[in-house]
């Protein structure tokens, strides 16, 4: 019983990431009609769909498309998609603070990236404090 769960689970998050990128596609498309521009629709809502369609067609012939849509995760799959979690972040949090201090070097308030710093670094401490407790 528990085996047919397992598979039932992989499947339905086999679609999960393709089925968000119709979500988001629908969600452009909502959006910029709203503000009369349907060429911008088309476009937004066609890269979404595009995305998931090759998520669908390519996850069996590429590990990387298969690792982007989430399809059977193992324990080697899910290391390598938190170290580009990571990867990704540190990325993100450098650039949030080099956009801070440029912003600040030309007298402006640094809006969005002081916000996006200060988040980021206290997530980062308070995530390092519970994770060092609970290992």
């Amino acid at each position: 019983m528990s085996t047919m769960r397992g598979h039932e689970a992989a499947r339905t998050r086999r679609w999960l990431v393709p089925g968000l990128c119709v979500v988001a596609g629908a969600g452009y498309a909502a959006v910029f009609l709203a503000h009369h521009r349907p060429i911008a629709a088309v476009i937004g809502a066609g890269v979404m769909l595009a995305y998931a369609l090759v998520l669908v067609i390519f996850s069996r012939r590429s590990e990387a498309v298969a690792l982007l849509r989430e399809d059977a995760p193992d324990e080697r799959r899910a290391l390598i998609t938190t170290r580009a979690a990571a990867t990704t972040l540190y990325a993100l949090m450098v650039l949030s603070v080099i956009m801070l201090f440029v912003q600040l070097a030309r007298g402006a308030d640094p809006g969005a990236w002081g916000v996006v710093s200060g988040v980021g670094g206290f997530v980062f401490i308070v995530s390092i404090a519970y994770e060092s407790r609970r290992r």
